[in-house]
C-alpha cells in the first residue's frame, strides 16, 4: 500500500477542504491525536510518556494524545514551552479540556528550559514531540531551541507529531536545530 506524500501547502489545502465540507477542525485534531496515541501504544510505550508542546495545532494534537494515552492506562505528563495564555483556536480548546483532567501540566520554566526539561525527559519511557508543525518557517528560535536540545539530549525514543520539530516540511532539511525522532 502506498501513500501520496503531500507538500505543506497541499496538506493545508486538504485540511481546509475537509473543514469546508463539514468536518469540524476540532474533529480533525481529535482524530490526529487519538491515532498518534494509538500508534505510540502499538510501538510499545508503557509509560511514563512526556509530551512536549509548543503553542499551535501541533500542541493541540499533543493535548489530545495525553488524554488518550492516560485512558489507555499510561502515566503521562505535559511540558509547555510557552504560557497557556498563548494558545489559540483548537489548541486552546484542547488545552482547556486537558487542564480539567488530572494529567500533570508543567508550565515553562522561568530560566534554563533545557536543564529543567532534561530532568523530566530523562525519566520518560517515550517522549512526544508536539512542539512545531508543518507551518514552521525560518530558523528555529527560543524557547524551541532549548526544548529541542533537551529532547535530543534525553536519549529517549521520540515520536514526532506530523514531523520532527525544526524540520522543513517540504525539503526535509533542518531549520537550524531539529528533533531527532
Amino acid at each position: 500500500m502506498t501513500h501520496e506524500i503531500l507538500t505543506c501547502a497541499e496538506m493545508a489545502k486538504a485540511d481546509a477542504f475537509a473543514v469546508a465540507h463539514g468536518m469540524p477542525s476540532l474533529t480533525l485534531m481529535e482524530n490526529a491525536g487519538r491515532n498518534a496515541a494509538s500508534l505510540l501504544v502499538q510501538l510499545g510505550a508503557k509509560g511514563p510518556v512526556v509530551i512536549c508542546c509548543g503553542k499551535g495545532n501541533n500542541a493541540g494534537d499533543g493535548f489530545v494524545m495525553a488524554r488518550h494515552l492516560q485512558n489507555a492506562g499510561l502515566e503521562v505528563c505535559v511540558l509547555l514551552s510557552v504560557p497557556a495564555r498563548d494558545f489559540q483556536g483548537d489548541a486552546a480548546a484542547n488545552y482547556q479540556i486537558l487542564s480539567r483532567s488530572d494529567i500533570p501540566i508543567i508550565a515553562p520554566p522561568d530560566a534554563d528550559m533545557e536543564s529543567a526539561w532534561y530532568q523530566k525527559l530523562a525519566t520518560a519511557d517515550w517522549v512526544v514531540d508536539a512542539l512545531l508543525g508543518t507551518g514552521t518557517q525560518g530558523t528555529i528560535r527560543e524557547p524551541f531551541v532549548s526544548a529541542i536540545a533537551a529532547i535530543n539530549k534525553s536519549g529517549r525514543p521520540v515520536l514526532a507529531v506530523d514531523l520532527p520539530s525544526g524540520m522543513d516540511c517540504d525539503t526535509g532539511l533542518p531549520l537550524g536545530c531539529c528533533v531527532q525522532a
